[in-house]
This record gives C-alpha cells, structure tokens and sequence, in this order.
C-alpha cells in the first residue's frame, strides 16, 4: 500500500478549489469534490500508476477528477507525493 504525501501546493490548490466550489455553488458541490479526491486517492494507494503520464512532464501523472478538475502527481518508491490539484477550465503552471 503506497503512502500519500500532500506537497504545499497540492494542500493549498485543493483549498482553494473547495473555498470557490462553496463561495460559487455549494457546500454540497464542494463534498462531492472531496468525495472524488478521496476515492482517487484511495486507486492510487493501491495502484500507483493509475493515471497516465503527463506528456508535458512525464515525471508527473494526470488524474482527471471530473470535468472540471485535475491532480498532478509522482512516484517516489512506495510514496505517492501530490504536486498540484488544478482547474481544468482556467490558465494554470501545468
């Protein structure tokens, strides 16, 4: 079983898409959020290579976690190490 590793950027994007999912919509719409998050994390324990590479950096891989929002990450050993949650839709380093 991998170990997840939340990076400061990974904890502070994913804080600030469920701030604007409950200021936008609901708080319901940001439960949901966290639900997806949790059971891609949960695949991802479990099966580090779930998600493909990432072409414009292939040390990272992309998890689409619905339309709207991605997670990038990397492998490290038995560590799966967060980088960044990102909105699909808006400009963004990735």
């Amino acid at each position: 079983m991998n170990q997840i590793v939340w990076s400061d950027l990974a904890y502070l994007t994913y804080t600030d898409i469920s701030e604007y999912l409950i200021k936008q919509y609901s708080l319901d719409a940001a439960i949901r959020f966290d639900e997806e998050v949790e059971s891609l994390l949960d695949k991802l324990r479990s099966f580090d290579r779930f998600c493909p590479s990432y072409e414009k950096r292939p040390v990272l891989r992309k998890c689409v976690i619905n339309r709207y929002s991605s997670l990038l990450y990397r492998v490290d050993g038995n560590k799966i190490q967060l980088a960044s949650f990102f909105d699909n839709r808006g400009l963004h380093a990735f």
